[in-house]
């Protein structure tokens, strides 16, 4: 019975009722734990949600993340400067916290929210205390070990007000679980996990009661000291975790204490860069720590609008990012190709761009790379012929090798325009160009603004322009090793 309720509220979860979480988890942590990620690959998930890139970069240029404070404006800046797994803790985080908002029981849910970011800062503090590899990986299953405690309670409904009234009358949450569910919420936690594909670490540090692996040890003792420091950093719980981190870390029992009080700090600081200020309270600081809090800043990045204006900061945020990657060896076709349609999307004010590329066999298009485009768009699988009997823009583009601002009065297109380019771009107006290799053409760059039917413009056609030779120079910079 207790295994069939507990399937119940597996498929609940993971089908119906947490859609944001979903989407995060299939999109950007689909894309981390592919084999040979690419940060083109983790940057294109991101920008897909207008709402998820704003908040990504404002977390991203939190003292926590950026203490240099020298501003991060773009995603593919972001995932190149913290790395894909900082990334994809900050999106889970994000996740975390857009729960909390539809959520039935928000305060509960809020404060395992902030037990989640205090757990998680502290376990990675501890494992870069340690030097452990990859301390991002703890902080990430850290943050997830009440998964299940926080999906439970956003949807618990009648049976959450059962549960709450039982723990009001018991000293031990596992016990009144166990009597109102049939099972412990830890179990919910690793059964989403195991779904979700969230974390190995994750599951071992749930499965793992001994916890003799360091890192998750940390994991272990980053929950305990969030968790106890809950009832004051002075009470005799706080003081006993303290005690086994001193000699975890092999460290004296002030300075440990000392890093500790610094990741609570730490813990309210990025839990409010994530979006909700009132949850970052329930991070339990202590008061030294509260006078350090007030010197830190934390830069703003608007929530972006459904459709964006130019920005020229962007504009030339992702030029000098191409120039710096390409200059450094580091930079790869896909790479390129993400920060220059990334400039073009969010920098010019797109509201939808695509890069088709040419076929080995040079007799079609094929769309590699899109954004802004909606369910239902002829995006998915879009192909064009680049060497047919009867012509069209895209197929003159390579030809011509000149760029093109389709507009009414521009006659000697209209022809061009067949149903097969009419479907795609919706008959109005866009900018289109293509990309070079050297001499060889490999490609189209395409925008258009048809979902806002803004009017396009001379200095929006210009910068266009600009970026399409900055692709092409890039890409025939790294093709030849000259990076």
């Amino acid at each position: 019975m207790a295994e069939t309720e507990l399937d119940n509220w597996v498929t609940r979860l993971v089908r119906e009722k947490m859609p944001i979480f979903n989407r995060t988890v299939e999109c950007v942590g689909g894309a981390v734990n592919r084999e040979n990620c690419t940060v083109s690959e983790l940057a294109w998930a991101i920008l897909e949600d207008p709402t998820l890139t704003a908040q990504v970069l404002k977390t991203a240029n939190s003292i926590y993340y950026n203490p240099s404070s020298k501003r991060i404006a773009t995603v593919s800046r972001a995932v190149v400067q913290l790395g894909t797994d900082v990334i994809k803790g900050i999106c889970l985080s994000i996740a975390l916290v857009e729960m909390v908002l539809s959520s039935l029981h928000k305060e509960k849910v809020a404060a395992e929210v902030a037990r989640a970011f205090h757990s998680a800062v502290q376990a990675k503090k501890l494992a870069v205390q340690l030097n452990l590899p990859v301390p991002e990986e703890v902080f990430i299953a850290a943050l997830l070990t009440r998964i299940g405690n926080i999906a439970f309670w956003c949807f618990a409904g009648e049976v959450g007000e059962e549960l709450e009234k039982e723990m009001l009358g018991s000293e031990c949450e596992d016990q009144a679980e166990i009597k109102i569910l049939g099972f412990k919420l830890e179990r919910l936690t690793l059964r989403l996990s195991q779904e979700w594909r969230l974390s190995h670490l994750l599951e071992g540090a749930l499965q793992d009661r001994k916890g003799i692996d360091p890192r998750i040890r940390s994991i272990k003792l980053g929950c305990e000291v969030a968790q106890a420091s809950e009832n004051g950093w002075e009470s005799p719980q706080a003081g006993k975790v303290i005690r086994e981190i001193s000699d975890f870390l092999r460290l004296p029992k002030e300075k440990a204490t000392e890093i500790l009080y610094e990741s609570a700090r730490a813990a309210a600081e990025i839990t409010e860069s994530c979006g909700v200020k009132n949850i970052s309270r329930l991070v339990p600081i202590p008061v030294s720590a509260t006078a350090i809090s007030s010197l830190t800043v934390v830069q703003e990045t608007k929530i972006e609008e459904e459709y964006r204006n130019p920005d020229p900061n962007i504009q030339l945020c992702s030029i000098r990012d191409l120039s710096n990657l390409v200059t450094s060896g580091r930079a790869s076709v896909n790479l390129v190709l993400s920060i220059v349609l990334e400039g073009i999307y969010r920098g010019i004010g797109m509201d939808r761009v695509f890069f088709a590329l040419l076929t080995p066999d040079r007799k079609t298009l094929k769309i590699k790379y899109s954004l802004g485009w909606k369910d239902g768009d002829a995006i998915d699988g879009f192909c064009i012929s680049a060497n047919s009997d009867t012509p069209n823009v895209f197929e003159s583009l390579l030809t011509n090798r000149k760029p093109v601002w389709q507009k009414p009065d521009n006659k000697g297109i209209k022809s061009l325009i067949v149903d097969e380019v009419a479907n795609i771009t919706g008959g109005g107006q866009f900018f289109a160009m293509p990309v070079f290799i050297k001499e060889a053409a490999i490609g189209v760059i395409y925008s258009d603004r048809d979902r806002s039917h803004r009017d396009l413009d001379e200095e929006s056609f210009e910068s266009f322009v600009f970026f399409g030779r900055q692709a092409s120079m890039s890409l025939s910079m790294v093709s030849s090793g000259l990076t």
